[in-house]
């Protein structure tokens, strides 16, 4: 136990925690002991404190996960700082509940080097695992803001959000893992604050809920969310890069294979989700006006470029998302822009006005 009581030491003078009857109260405090309840609990057990860092006597059990929440690692730490360079085998496996320890020391180095050796008992991924209070590594993420971590999960697991289930994904050696995380607005406005438009777009795909039939989505659905529409109005740089035209590469399963002798489709199309960033300015024009004049503006001229490219009398509006198809083969051509939302702003009726209508969704 006297590597308990030196890192111990170490993490209280990183604190700023002077001494054991300063870090003591803290313990009782994550216990819920407040007051002079809590003067009372230090004067108890302070020499069954110096008795435990001494390896007198084991470490109460009470004590685990309030010094874990006050240092913000894990006990494996406290007790063997190289806990995690330990072998990654089922009889030996490291402590796996330290994934938050990463999240908040938050080092590119750390990540590369040791993360990977986080597995769960049954030696499955760390990242699909909860603590003992409930959190993934995602939650921490969000926690600690961890910037690096959102970096190292996107180039090494490759982490999206399927949008079908809330669920965020990754695929590293051909799996497929879904991680559990229910609050996946937080992580997004996490993500949208580091301003790297491309990392976004990737993690939130929304041509991938696009082109597999997305627009069944529910509103339970991230892309449907009011906050997920404020993150990209919101922010200069995602909400222009809506307007780009991008080439989607669609994998197609194994049953699709079959019937076109293709693996992928490729499309050629501006952002879906436009058309529910427009509806949502429309809505809240107090705020988001200049938005939908920037979106109407541009929907003026790409309606026109897209309806010169067609049959325009044999093309619909297929979805919410502005999909459009044609009446004989069913096949997208691109998004257009088109308005179902009341307006009483005059500036905003002219530009409506303007706006290359298409057949009503059906």
């Amino acid at each position: 136990m006297e590597n308990l009581k030196i890192n111990i030491d170490h993490y209280m003078k990183l604190k700023g925690i002077r001494t054991y009857s300063h870090l003591l109260i803290d313990i009782a405090h994550e216990l819920g002991i407040k007051g002079q309840k809590a003067y009372a609990f230090v004067d108890k057990e302070k020499s069954n404190f110096s008795k435990m860092l001494k390896g007198k006597r084991p470490l109460k059990y009470d004590f685990i996960i309030p010094l874990e929440k006050i240092f913000g690692i894990s006990l494996a730490r406290l007790l063997y700082e190289d806990a995690y360079k330990l072998p990654v085998e089922k009889q030996n496996v490291p402590f796996n509940k330290g994934f938050r320890y990463y999240a908040y020391l938050d080092e590119p180095k750390l990540y590369k080097d040791e993360f990977d050796l986080l597995l769960a008992n049954d030696g499955s991924s760390i990242l699909t695992q909860t603590d003992e209070f409930g959190k993934t590594f995602l939650d921490y993420i969000v926690e600690y803001r961890s910037v690096s971590g959102v970096r190292y999960l996107h180039e090494e697991y490759g982490i999206k959000l399927k949008w079908y289930h809330n669920l965020f994904s990754i695929q590293k050696n051909n799996d497929m893992i879904r991680i559990p995380f229910a609050n996946p607005i937080a992580f997004a406005r996490l993500v949208a604050s580091m301003n790297d438009v491309e990392l976004f777009n990737d993690i939130y795909d929304s041509y991938n809920m696009f082109f597999t039939n997305g627009h069944y989505a529910t509103e339970t659905c991230i892309f449907c969310q009011d906050e997920y529409f404020e993150i990209l109005l919101d922010n200069d740089d995602l909400f222009h890069s809506t307007f780009e035209i991008k080439s989607y590469e669609l994998n197609l399963g194994n049953i699709d294979r079959k019937e076109t002798g293709v693996d992928s489709i490729t499309y050629l199309s501006i952002n879906p989700i436009i058309n529910n960033c427009l509806r949502y300015a429309l809505k809240h024009l107090d705020k988001y006006k200049h938005r939908a004049i920037d979106i109407l503006k541009f929907g003026i001229d790409h309606n026109r470029t897209i309806a010169d490219e067609i049959s325009f009398n044999d093309c619909y509006i297929c979805n919410e998302l502005g999909g459009l198809k044609n009446f004989r083969n069913k096949d997208y051509y691109n998004i257009v822009i088109f308005v179902d939302v009341t307006v009483n702003d005059d500036e905003i009726k002219a530009l409506i006005n303007q706006l290359l209508k298409f057949n009503k969704p059906r």
